[in-house]
């Protein structure tokens, strides 16, 4: 609305009684009514002069269009506040009847295209019986016009038998038919084709029926080598599970499995640089309390270069956790149940070296057995799903078996160091050569069930034969000798080396000749 202050309208009425021409006519009215002017208070001053038009300007005329515009009252907006709920309910209930007529017309649709199919399926297997019953039909009917056909055959070729003086003529079964599909012979005409084959027919039916009594009369010959062979072959089943081809979708936790396993390679590194005395102030483990570690200290002791094992064991490691990290492995499923079982290894192969160096209680032998105790269970687990190719064989088999063999054959050296450190070798009076002795025939039966599995794991055995090398050298040219232990250890390693290659070759060999009659195990059991 446009409101205009009484000043403004005072000054501007006063400028414009300024700008008009003063009249000249009766000056003694103007004197007697300035004198009334001056006698009279100006707040209670009354003009008797008609007003005049006021002068618009733009944007008096602006607020005056803006003002012709009706707008909402207070009763409008109250009662348009008082109303919202019932409008959102109404267009709620709106909302919903439209989405619930939706429903019913796409299940109304679906329902009907359902109904199509169903009665397309049922007219589709309508015709199909309607087309076998008359192919069968027509079979049926194909053999009756040929079984009539023979019977006026088997007539033409009697007729001509007896022309001929003979009654044998051939079979239905063994001979052609006389009248060929498309063409349609007499009587006559057959019997004139009949007396033209009948001598031929007859002549090939005698060396037929003689080819046969002789066929009866001779034995049969008997299986040769290669129908042997070829069955034993057809027998032979591999002696481990199908691989795996397809991997799972990947997950989270693959990539948490990678990263942890990276992690627990840097400290299996680093600890051992320590604990080699290669890094740090720190002596090598081997001199550490006194030569513990030494090649004199109990007759499962290694020689100083066994630890020339644990850099081969970083480069065999570090291949195995570079593999993780292919695309082709990342949700692989023989990754995921060993990577767990070595990383933690790894983790506890190191926690031993550390305690081998900073103690000497023989805390060591725990950590050993556990680590020893994991790499076997990842061995199992690679038994479970087989190598699904070369490199697979290469860079995940052979670094685990590795590792497995090497710890495998440490734990009973760090067993017999903790017997020495507590002065119990000779326990239940009973001497040290025979404990070494048992000892070793029991790892060598530990070894026999890892490496007799999967095509026969070598790399298991070649890490047990490193160390097992160290403890025979310095029984040989040490100063704890033993004749007896080394040469029960030469005897048993070989064996087990010998009997680990014969399987590898065995399986080669039945892969290679018979690769179309191999079955896996799982496949032999589910027969």
């Amino acid at each position: 609305m446009h409101v205009t202050e009484s000043s403004s309208d005072s000054s501007d009425a006063l400028s414009r009684l300024k700008n008009q021409p003063s009249a000249p006519a009766e000056p003694q009215a103007d004197e007697t009514v300035e004198s009334d002017v001056s006698a009279v208070p100006v707040p209670e001053r009354k003009t008797t002069k008609a007003p005049k038009e006021e002068k618009w300007t733009l944007r008096d005329r602006f607020n005056a269009w803006l003002d012709s515009f009706r707008g909402p009252t207070q009763d409008d907006i109250e009662q348009a506040i008082a109303n919202t709920p019932d409008r959102i309910q109404a267009r709620w209930q709106k909302l919903q009847d439209d989405r619930r007529a939706a429903r019913l017309a796409e299940a109304r649709a679906q329902q009907l295209a359902a109904e199509v199919e169903e009665a397309r399926q049922a007219l589709e297997e309508q015709w199909e019986r309607e087309s076998e019953r008359m192919a069968e039909l027509e079979y049926e009917q194909a053999l009756e016009a040929r079984r009539r056909q023979q019977e006026r055959e088997t007539q033409a070729l009697l007729r001509a038998a007896r022309r001929l003086e003979s009654d044998d003529i051939p079979r239905p079964d063994n001979r052609p038919m006389l009248q060929q599909p498309d063409e349609y012979l007499s009587d006559e005409e057959l019997f004139e084709r009949a007396q033209q084959n009948l001598p031929e027919w007859q002549r090939l039916d005698r060396i037929v029926n003689k080819a046969r009594s002789i066929e009866a009369e001779t034995p049969s010959p008997p299986p040769s080598a290669t129908d042997e062979a070829r069955e034993e072959a057809e027998d032979f089943v591999l002696p481990f599970r199908k691989p795996v081809t397809d991997n799972p979708d990947p997950k989270q936790l693959d990539g948490f499995r990678r990263i942890t396993l990276s992690i627990s390679w840097v400290l299996f590194v680093v600890v051992g640089l320590f604990s080699l005395g290669w890094l740090g102030p720190w002596p090598s483990m081997i001199e550490a309390h006194d030569g513990l570690y030494g090649g004199s200290t109990s007759l499962m002791s290694m020689a100083f270069w066994h630890v020339a094992a644990w850099p081969l064991l970083w480069v065999a490691m570090l291949l195995y956790t570079l593999y993780q990290w292919a695309p082709s492995q990342y949700s692989a499923v023989r990754n995921r149940t060993t990577a767990w079982y070595v990383s933690n290894a790894m983790l506890l192969a190191a926690a031993t070296k550390l305690l081998a160096h900073f103690q000497d209680v023989g805390l060591e032998v725990i950590t050993s057995i556990a680590a020893t105790v994991l790499l076997a269970r990842a061995v199992g687990s690679l038994n479970r799903y087989t190598e699904r190719n070369a490199k697979e064989r290469f860079l995940v088999d052979m670094p685990i078996g590795a590792f497995t063999g090497w710890m495998l054959i440490f734990s009973g050296t760090t067993v017999f160091t903790a017997m020495a450190s507590w002065n119990v070798l000779d326990l239940f009076w009973i001497p040290e050569t025979v404990w070494a002795i048992l000892a070793i025939v029991v790892l060598l039966i530990v070894l026999s069930r890892l490496t007799l599995t999967g095509r026969g794991r070598m790399s298991i055995a070649i890490g047990f034969s490193f160390g097992m090398a160290a403890i025979i050298g310095t029984r040989l040219f040490g100063e704890d000798a033993s004749f007896i232990l080394v040469g029960v250890a030469l005897l048993g390693s070989f064996v087990v080396l010998a009997a680990t290659e014969n399987r590898r070759y065995q399986i080669s060999i039945a892969e290679k000749q018979a690769i179309e009659h191999l079955v896996y195990a799982d496949d032999a059991e589910d027969r």
